[in-house]
This record gives C-alpha cells, sequence and structure tokens, in this order.
C-alpha cells in the first residue's frame, strides 16, 4: 500500500510539474500587451531571411542577433523556394525550415512568422512560384479565384502541418503568425479572401494561434489589409509621429499592444541608385521612443543578406532590386555589424 501511494504522488507531481511548464502565449486585450508564460511581454524583434544566405551561415547572423539584445525574430516563408515544380516540394539544405525555427529557439529567441502565400520582400513574384503564371486566362492573384485559391490551398495544406508543432502554445518557438502580408496596398481589397486564408490557418494551426496583419500606418491601408480575427499592427520607421501612427492601429485594434511590425533601419536598393543610408541617430531616437512606452517593435531588416541567381525583385515601373539585400541592416551583407 505504501508502495502504490508513493507512487501515486510520483505521479501527481510529474503531471504538476509538466502543466507548470507547459508554455502559452497570447494576448491580454484588458491590459493591452502580449502575456507570454503567464507574464506581459514586450518582444524587440529583428528581420531575417534564411534563404538570403547559406545555410553555414545561420547560427552566426542568429547568434550576432542575440548578442545585440533581440528576444524574437521575425521571417517570411518564401513559397516559390519550396515548390518550383508544381507539385514537388523542397525543404531540404536552406530551404529546411523547421531546422531555422529549431536553431533560432535553441539559442533562445521566439518567433514572428509571416507565410503569405505573398510576401513582397523585394523578393521576386512577391514570393509566388512562377507556374502560377502559366493560367493567365483565369487566374487572378490576391483575391476569391478559384484557379489561384486552390494553389494556395495545396501549399498551405503542405507548409501549415510543419508550423503547427513549432507554435509557442505546442512547445515551440513561433509566437504569432501573419495573414497574407500588407494587404492593404493591393488593389482588391477583397476581405473575403483574407477571411478565407484566416480560416486556412486556423484549420491547421488551431485556434489558440495568435494572428495578425501588417499594414502601412493609414486609414485606406488599414482598411482593406485588417480582417477580423486577425490582430491588426502596422509599419513604420524614422521620424513618424508615433501617437499618430498609433492611433491608426487603434481604430482597428482599440485593445491590445502596441505593435510596429516594420521599423525601418535602413531601405532597399535600386539599380542605378546610391546605396540607401539611413541616419544613425534618428534610428536611435525613434525607436528608444516606441520602446519608452511599450511598443513592440520588429526591426526590418536587421539582417538583408543576398538575392541569390534571379530571385531579386522590383518596384513599380520595373524599378529592379540588385542582388545584394543589404538594406543598410545592423548586420551587413556580408555578416558584419554596422
Amino acid at each position: 500500500m505504501y508502495q502504490q501511494l508513493c507512487a501515486l504522488l510520483i505521479i501527481i507531481l510529474c503531471i504538476c510539474g509538466q502543466c507548470q511548464s507547459e508554455q502559452s502565449f497570447g494576448i491580454d486585450f484588458d491590459r493591452n500587451t502580449f502575456v507570454k508564460d503567464g507574464k506581459p511581454f514586450q518582444y524587440i524583434s529583428g528581420s531575417i531571411h534564411m534563404y538570403r544566405m547559406p545555410r553555414e551561415y545561420w547560427n552566426d547572423r542568429l547568434e550576432k542577433m542575440w548578442a545585440a539584445g533581440l528576444n524574437a525574430i521575425q521571417t517570411y516563408v518564401f513559397w516559390d523556394q519550396h515548390e518550383l515544380v508544381e507539385g514537388v516540394y523542397n525543404f531540404d539544405d536552406t530551404n529546411d525550415l523547421v531546422a531555422f525555427l529549431q536553431l533560432a529557439q535553441k539559442i533562445g529567441f521566439v518567433i514572428i512568422l509571416r507565410v503569405g502565400p505573398y510576401i513582397c520582400g523585394e523578393h521576386e513574384f512577391g514570393g509566388f512560384p512562377w507556374w502560377l503564371l502559366r493560367d493567365l486566362t483565369d487566374i487572378q492573384f490576391r483575391r476569391m479565384n478559384s484557379v489561384y485559391l486552390n494553389a494556395v490551398t495545396r501549399w498551405m495544406s503542405v507548409l501549415l502541418p510543419k508550423i503547427r508543432p513549432l507554435l509557442y502554445n505546442n512547445g515551440g518557438p513561433v509566437i504569432t503568425v501573419q495573414v497574407e502580408n500588407e494587404y492593404g496596398s493591393y488593389k482588391a481589397c477583397d476581405h473575403d479572401y483574407t477571411s478565407y486564408l484566416r480560416d486556412i490557418f486556423r484549420q491547421n494551426l488551431g485556434d489558440n494561434v495568435a494572428l495578425f496583419t501588417t499594414d502601412c500606418n493609414g486609414p485606406h491601408y488599414l482598411e482593406c489589409g485588417t480582417t477580423k480575427g486577425a490582430y491588426s499592427t502596422v509599419n513604420f520607421g524614422i521620424k513618424t509621429n508615433i501617437t499618430e501612427a498609433f492611433r491608426y492601429q487603434r481604430m482597428y485594434a482599440p485593445h491590445g499592444p502596441l505593435v510596429n511590425s516594420e521599423f525601418y533601419p535602413g531601405w532597399l536598393d535600386l539599380w542605378g541608385n546610391n546605396h540607401a543610408k539611413v541616419s544613425t541617430s534618428d534610428i536611435i531616437e525613434t525607436l528608444d521612443e516606441m520602446l519608452s512606452t511599450g511598443v513592440n517593435v520588429n526591426i526590418y531588416m536587421f539582417f538583408g543578406g543576398t538575392n541569390f541567381g534571379f530571385t531579386s525583385g522590383a518596384d513599380p515601373d520595373y524599378q529592379p532590386q540588385p542582388t545584394s539585400y543589404d538594406y543598410d541592416a545592423p548586420i551587413s551583407e556580408a555578416g558584419d555589424i554596422t
């Protein structure tokens, strides 16, 4: 009897210990904050894309970001790199998304994940695979179109099950997942489409994952870019009136944490133009103002890297970006601290 009681006590203690050690992440709308493991949480994050460097550099760049004082990273998933041939999926070597996210977790980061399907990022075709262009008669991008959505749904049915075990609430590093990408800047303004994506994410990731949207800090962008059930955030750079910027966020997210999902320490380069540079003192001033008022900030980019091959994108009227995606970031394309 004594041995049975001891065994029962051990089991109870193990169960209690497991309950206490379970990870949790969410939004406290009453206190206007993220909550991580039961405590208020503010992130300072940096953007990095695994595709824009050799796999051998992943650890070096992430370690430098950790040493800089970041507690989170933000990263895109480039659909075209994983499905270069329709129906053939590549998650090996530089495309090993799970390994990259697990490495970031091992170093200590939590992760803000932007899975698209459109990601922009100054990447060719916004991350869409080339083969979507074979059916231009019937396809319409980023809206409720059956040809487009069939391809998106099939891709998400492959990608999202890989992400689910990596969600923070499941013991992984991923705290939030973005729905689409800066959709308010697109001409369609199709809320049925963004709601469709939201529902796909819920079906594949569960109901307790924190979904979010990201848009420029203006009413028109937010009107078209937000979707019910995903937390609305804004983007802006230096010398911005942050009170006004977050007033726009509050129009669509009246309660919850203040979030700048893309704070720009530099800018992209265009062929024929000088390398983009941003004043360090201006960066520090705006960043300090945000952090001191409890804003959650992601620095886009913290490490830019390289557009290998023909993967660089272009601005409207075809202003192409070069191979370099240095971005005048805190870590240079070569991996040096700037």
